[in-house]
């Protein structure tokens, strides 16, 4: 009996021992510890309507996409659709799918795409599903036309990421102001875009950045990038096409295969309705008047009481702003009265002359005020000066003032060189007064500069007076040449000059200018002390040839000015420079904008 017994709690104790282990098998809610990360991006399984569905409604449609896996909208303004609407379509998570409703009256017998470009991705771990483009009608028709191209900034030539392209069979100069565009596409991180399943009509195309999310372009806030010409599509959409497949952004060389039909350059336009925007004085005999437009046309300027032979004026390089100056010996009243006769924008967008009178008081910042108060405390004035050992053979020494120069003495400049005994010598200088800007002056040696040897540039206490009677304060500038034996050089060997152009060695990222030559005939450019590293050539052509670069129009269909990066024979736009390397590059400008 007692056998049984015994018998019977170890078959007990068994079943609470097998009950405790399976459920702890069986616990779900704990996660398995480890294992590989999920790297697999969501897979599409299903589309409603089918994709190129047709009689797709008007009004209310919706389009769902069914996934694998719990999918979620990463960044709702990647959906887009084309061509555009005021009330844009709703994305909402159903599920594993994405379900995309419309929220505006569609166009009858259009044909519509939405690009989901890089707004989808998985719920775990945020691998991004693949770029898909939905296509469907509101007809029985699926347009079958495509065009390609890709937008790059017009100075740095680097790509224009999410810029929209519009397509306007409106060829009205103010359809891109008012008006949705028939098909529209944005550009992705490469600046590369596709208008797809569009009609074979001739267009007329227009990028901007669209930074309100209007879809219409705003000339105050907007860059924007145009076609010279009228496009009409000849190339049918096809699956099978290389530039409309889908592509992941970080993969250089698989996207930088695209072939763009077009290359657009984007910029910012500069205002052209004209007015006179503000105005105004910064000291007793120092003010400014600033229109709204570059280049304006001034006819007459009258300084009420004061006699035109004691007024200087400066124009800046876009001449949108005048600067003045007043000479006179005497007192000015605390309100002074100007007149300017200029060409004004009127209402129906025409330039007329305008003649407006302003009168302009003392300032009475208190900035400006304590400003003016020190200065009427100075007995002497600083001139300001600028030099670059890399750079002074080339650019020379910079010297500029807050106020024009009304006298200077060039023979008190002294040019002193010492060499490594210390022995010095007297150096002769070359001396110019900017043409450009009556403030500054430079000055050049007019001697071989050598390593290794001391310049010392002399100024001494007197020798500029201002406008306000003030001697200059006595100033030492001193240079020396780079001694670094690891330094190098570049000479670039340009021919096929046949107007001016600009030439400039940049940085590797191409933001930032190291030398620059405006040239207008075949010679040889020499950059020396440049450090080990990359640089690229930036050539851009000076139409005007006022010395900077300058913008397009778009109603004046006005391209800005042409801009090549040098390609070396490698194929890259950047040269490796080593150190102690003494390099050569030849370039021919005809070849290189051709």
């Amino acid at each position: 009996m007692m056998k049984a017994n015994r018998t019977t709690a170890y078959l007990l104790l068994g079943l609470i021992c097998c009950s405790l282990f399976s459920r702890s098998c069986a616990n779900t809610t704990t996660p398995p510890g480890g294992g590989p990360k999920d790297t697999i991006p969501p897979v599409l399984v299903k589309v409603t309507p089918q994709q190129y569905a047709t009689g797709f409604p008007l009004t209310g449609g919706k389009v769902t996409l069914q996934f694998d896996e719990y999918t979620v909208i990463k960044t709702a303004t990647d959906i887009f659709l084309s061509p555009p609407v005021k009330k844009k379509p709703l994305s909402q998570v159903r599920g594993k799918g994405i379900v995309v409703t419309m929220q505006d009256t569609l166009l009858p017998d259009r044909t519509y795409t939405i690009d989901f470009g890089q707004a989808l991705a998985d719920n775990n771990e945020g691998n991004l599903a693949p770029r898909y483009v939905y296509t469907f009608s509101t007809g029985e028709v699926i347009d079958s036309m495509y065009f390609t191209g890709n937008i790059v900034d017009c100075q740095t030539l680097n790509p224009v990421p999410k810029m929209l392209v519009a397509a306007y069979t409106d060829l009205s100069d103010s359809a891109c102001f008012n008006v949705f565009p028939d098909a529209a596409s944005r550009t992705d991180d490469w600046g590369f875009f596709s208008l797809r399943n569009i009609k074979p009509a001739a267009y007329r195309i227009i990028a901007f950045t669209d930074e309100d999310g209007d879809s219409k372009y705003n000339p105050d806030a907007d860059n924007v990038a145009f076609l010279d010409t009228l496009f009409t599509p000849t190339a049918v959409v096809n699956d099978s096409i290389y530039e409309l497949q889908s592509f992941n952004m970080k993969d250089t060389l698989k996207c930088n295969e695209r072939k763009p039909m077009v290359t657009l350059s984007a910029f910012k336009e500069l205002q052209s309705i004209q007015y006179l925007q503000n105005y105004g004085r910064l000291d007793e005999k120092f003010g400014f008047l600033k229109f709204s437009a570059a280049n304006v046309d001034i006819r007459s300027l009258e300084f009420y009481g004061i006699d035109s032979s004691e007024v200087l004026l400066q124009y800046n390089p876009s001449r949108d702003s005048l600067n003045f100056w007043i000479t006179s010996r005497y007192k000015l009243d605390d309100s002074l009265l100007v007149r300017v006769g200029y060409m004004k924008t009127d209402s129906t967008g025409v330039l007329v002359e305008s003649s407006e009178a302003v009168s302009m008081a003392m300032p009475t910042d208190t900035n400006i005020l304590k400003k003016i108060k020190e200065h009427e405390k100075d007995t002497t004035f600083t001139i300001k000066a600028t030099s670059s050992n890399e750079t002074v053979e080339q650019e020379g020494i910079i010297l500029e003032s807050e106020s024009p120069i009304m006298e200077f003495v060039l023979d008190s400049l002294t040019f002193i060189e010492t060499n490594p005994k210390n022995q010095t010598e007297q150096r002769p200088v070359i001396f110019n007064r900017d043409t450009a800007e009556i403030r500054r002056f430079i000055i050049r040696p007019d001697c071989k500069l050598q390593v290794g040897y001391d310049y010392k540039l002399n100024i001494p206490q007197g020798t500029f007076v201002n406008m306000y009677g003030l001697p200059n304060a006595k100033q030492e500038i001193k240079i020396a040449l780079p001694n670094d034996e690891n330094l190098s050089s570049l000479t670039l060997n340009v021919t096929g000059v046949d107007m001016r152009y600009i030439v400039e060695l940049v940085n590797e990222k191409m933001d930032q200018t190291l030398r620059k030559f405006t040239i207008d005939s075949d010679g040889a450019l020499f950059c020396p002390y440049l450090k080990e590293g990359k640089y690229g050539i930036r050539i851009t052509q000076d139409l005007n040839g006022n010395g900077i670069f300058d913008v397009g129009n778009l109603l004046e269909r006005r391209q800005p000015e042409k801009v090549k990066v040098f390609i070396f024979e490698n194929g890259e736009k950047l040269l490796e420079l080593l150190e102690r390397t003494e390099l050569e590059q030849d370039i021919n400008l005809t070849d290189l904008f051709r």
